[in-house]
């Protein structure tokens, strides 16, 4: 049998955890928000939204392999370099716009916008997307990537920051020293902002 390992990814596995990712996020709230009831046109999207975003990470990612496999991933963004940095410039006016239909690739940005104007302003280390393989979720392997990315995060002094939609989400990233300090609804989706500090030895 297979051993599940966790690891740092090389460079020339980030796009088939981009894979994993999209498939583990394809049902989740953010995204039937973004892009509809279809899960072929979900699958697809969120996809190539994850090719985009790891194709650009310059660290290298926390994943779960099962043999040559990625399973699970937790991508990790540098200060300066995530979500709240490049996007805030545009936030304001995305949010004042009337909110798109499904289908319009504009609708995923009041996400993008409203995490910008919560992004925690001092320098962090930006979590996601996380997620694990479809047919390998309630093993442990989330729980496992996600220790292992904290212990570096304890070991640098790294200050984590994430968001969720999922309260499920909340309880786990709970468990790994995550603590909720905002809460939202975004186009009627609950998003909570989490903030995990390097524990102190």
């Amino acid at each position: 049998m297979s051993e599940v390992i966790v690891r740092l990814l090389e460079r020339d596995e980030n796009l088939l955890a981009a894979a994993v990712a999209a498939r583990s996020l394809r049902d989740a709230p953010t995204t039937v928000a973004s892009y509809g009831d279809d899960p072929l046109e979900r699958m697809d999207r969120t996809h190539r939204t994850y090719m985009h975003i790891f194709k650009s990470l310059s660290d290298p990612q926390v994943g779960a392999l099962c043999g040559t496999c990625p399973i699970g991933v937790a991508a990790v963004t540098r200060p300066g370099d995530c979500v709240g940095a490049l996007f805030r410039p545009f936030a304001s006016e995305v949010l004042a716009r009337p909110i798109p239909e499904y289908g319009d690739p504009a609708r995923e940005q009041i996400f993008w916008a409203s995490w910008a104007e919560r992004d925690l302003p001092e320098d962090h280390w930006h979590i996601g997307p996380v997620g694990v393989e479809p047919g390998f979720q309630g093993r442990g392997i989330g729980g496992a990537i996600m220790r292992e990315l904290c212990d570096g995060f304890d070991q640098d002094n790294k200050t984590g920051w994430l968001e969720t939609d999922r309260e499920i989400n909340v309880r786990f990233y709970s468990a790994h020293g995550f603590e909720v300090v905002d809460k939202e609804t975004i186009l009627d989706v609950p998003t909570w902002y989490m903030r995990r500090d390097p524990a102190r030895g």
